[in-house]
C-alpha cells in the first residue's frame, strides 16, 4: 500500500509522471494530507502540485476530489497561496478556474497576493516574469490589492520590502497602496 508521504515526495522531487501513476493506483491519496511534524504539516498533494506548477497533476487531483480551498497546512495554508509563493502562474490559474477563493486567508490575514508579493525563497528574483504573471492572474480574478494582514501590511508593502520589483510594478499599475509601514515610499 502506498502512502501520502511517498506521493508528496514524488511531487517535491518533480517526478510528476510517477506521482500520476501512484495517484491513479491509489486515488484516495488525493484527499489526504501529511502528518509529518514541522512547518509543512498538513499539506496535501494539491498544495505541493500547485507549488511545483504541475498543472496536469493539479487537474487530476481536483478530479479525484482534492479541495482547492483546503486550509489545513501549517505553512501558507491554501494550495493557491502555495502556488503563488512559487510564482506558479499556470497552477494558480487552474486552481482559480476550479473555484479557489482568491481572497481566502493564507495565514495571519494574508492572501495569495501577499504570497506572490513576498516572492518565495528567491523574493521573486528567480523568475520575475512568473511572479508578475501570477500577480496579474490573481488580480484579474478579484484579489483584493489592498488587503491588510493582521499587522496591517498590504501586498505592496510586502513586494517593496522584498525588493520584488516585478510584482510591485503590477500592484502599482492596479492602484495598490502602501500601509505606511514599508521601507519605501
Amino acid at each position: 500500500m502506498h502512502d501520502i508521504e511517498t506521493l508528496i515526495e514524488l511531487i517535491r522531487d518533480r517526478r510528476f509522471r510517477d506521482a500520476l501513476e501512484l495517484l491513479n493506483a491509489s486515488p484516495d491519496l488525493a484527499r489526504e494530507r501529511t502528518e509529518r511534524s514541522g512547518q509543512l504539516h498538513g499539506a496535501t498533494p494539491l498544495h505541493w502540485a500547485a507549488h511545483r506548477n504541475a498543472t496536469a497533476l493539479c487537474q487530476r487531483l481536483i478530479e479525484l476530489g482534492a479541495d482547492v480551498n483546503d486550509s489545513a497546512s501549517d505553512w501558507w495554508l491554501t494550495p493557491l497561496s502555495w502556488g503563488a509563493d512559487a510564482g506558479s502562474a499556470e497552477a494558480v490559474e487552474l486552481l482559480l478556474q476550479h473555484g479557489a477563493d482568491v481572497n481566502q486567508n493564507a495565514i495571519v490575514g494574508t492572501t495569495a497576493l501577499h504570497a506572490v508579493a513576498m516572492g518565495g525563497s528567491s523574493q521573486g528574483k528567480g523568475d520575475p516574469q512568473a511572479y508578475e504573471r501570477t500577480a496579474e492572474i490573481l488580480i484579474a480574478h478579484g484579489a483584493d490589492i489592498n488587503r491588510r494582514t493582521d499587522k496591517q501590511r498590504t501586498p505592496l508593502d510586502e513586494a517593496i520590502d522584498n525588493a520584488n520589483d516585478a510584482v510591485a510594478n503590477v500592484l502599482r499599475k492596479h492602484g495598490a497602496e502602501v500601509s505606511g509601514s514599508s521601507h519605501d515610499e
